[in-house]
């Protein structure tokens, strides 16, 4: 076996222990929150010493915001990754809407623990440049958007930005309530919405004359102004 064989196959096994220590780390902070969570019982579900832990991670505040840190990364990767190949604007949005919706409703333990931990410490939650990071997604849509002329400029991008995730994070915990799968009515009249309100030919992409989507239009333009006003 060769010196570059044997570093690599070393590399695997430290790369192997750290998933696996992630891995049991997860599970545990889902099953007894994080105060609640023991480092001999990670240990212990990724079948190693408890002492080999600490050789990873000093303590369980690093153990957590690396797991943090895991899922946020992934979660901005998957999210261009379904929308890369994607060209008009509006199909984009579209798409990142259903990403977003879904993942709130999918992952839903992990969002809430990454989050419900940024009030226990900075060191342990989700931090705000992961959280840029995620929905600097969108800003880039929007920008991409407005470079093609499909979408008109707006002075405060935070506002469209927050009307779309308030709304995505608003309607997958009412579908989580009522146990229904079916996000496509909010992705698309969401998105009906902002392009009424933003697109320079609506008419081509939206579907804005249905009868499902002009209340929420006008729920949408009324948000908006009403945001717009609070920040002049």
């Amino acid at each position: 076996m060769t010196i570059q064989t044997r570093t690599k196959t070393r590399r695997q096994k430290v790369e192997a222990r750290e998933q696996a220590i992630l891995d049991s780390a997860r599970n545990v902070f889902f099953e007894k929150g994080y105060e609640g969570a023991r480092m001999s019982e990670i240990a212990a579900g990724a079948k190693i010493a408890e002492g080999t832990i600490y050789i990873y991670y000093k303590n369980k505040a690093a153990l957590m915001r690396a797991i943090s840190s895991e899922f946020w990364q992934a979660l901005t990767a998957n999210a261009w990754a379904e929308i890369e190949a994607i060209d008009h604007p509006y199909d984009a949005l579209l798409a990142l809407a259903r990403f977003h919706i879904k993942s709130l409703m999918d992952q839903a333990d992990m969002i809430d623990l990454t989050h419900s931990l940024r009030v226990v410490s900075a060191d342990v939650g989700t931090t705000t440049e992961e959280l840029k990071t995620y929905v600097r997604v969108f800003d880039t849509l929007y920008s991409r958007g407005v470079d093609r002329g499909d979408l008109k400029p707006h002075p405060a991008l935070w506002v469209v930005r927050d009307v779309f995730f308030g709304t995505l994070d608003y309607s997958a915990r009412t579908l989580r309530l009522h146990d229904d799968q079916n996000v496509e009515p909010v992705v698309t009249n969401l998105i009906d919405g902002i392009w009424a309100q933003y697109g320079n030919a609506p008419d081509t992409r939206s579907r804005t004359g249905s009868p499902d989507s002009s209340a929420l239009i006008a729920r949408l333009e009324r948000a908006i102004t009403r945001v717009e006003q609070l920040g002049e």
